[in-house]
């Protein structure tokens, strides 16, 4: 990821969401959920991979079964280009094995289909929270280095 994406995800208002899903019926009921949020649909392994450089989603909502392949390899794929990808699994699967590996993975969230708003919106602020605490982090380096380059040129401050 580039300096450039780094600071539209850091500052861009609304929520870029991928949702990688093969069945429309779960993929409206996701368009309805977000309203807000510009959704942004991936039916396979290869459409997400195009998708996600496209958009550059804020956070991916990403189903395990899918038509071309596994949601665990695509979900390794994410990891691997932005390795603070945040990624819900929204699946069929109630397999503990399943879970586990999610979370191994680096999945922020696992959500059981069928789902409901209710299920989602907790990600959603989770996020919101995660991005706040990144773009404090980021104010307090850039003051610290300021302060460190201000001692730098002007050695009686120090």
């Amino acid at each position: 990821m580039s300096e450039h994406d780094s600071i539209r995800k850091a500052y861009y208002p609304d929520l870029v969401i991928l949702v990688v899903e093969d069945h429309t019926l779960f993929s409206r009921e996701m368009k309805h959920a977000l309203p807000q949020h510009k959704v942004v649909f991936a039916r396979t392994v290869e459409d997400a991979k195009a998708r996600y450089d496209e958009c550059l989603p804020d956070m991916t909502f990403l189903d395990i079964d899918l038509p071309d392949g596994n949601g665990f390899e695509l979900l390794d794929y994410l990891r691997a280009r932005e390795p603070d990808a945040y990624v819900v699994i929204l699946t069929g699967s109630k397999l503990p094995e399943d879970i586990v590996t999610s979370r191994q993975k680096g999945a922020q969230g696992y959500i059981i289909k069928p789902f409901t708003r209710s299920k989602i919106e907790p990600y959603i602020e989770q996020y919101w929270q995660t991005r706040e605490k990144d773009i404090k982090a980021q104010i307090a380096q850039t003051e610290h280095h300021r302060e460190q380059a201000a001692h730098a040129s002007d050695p009686l401050k120090s």
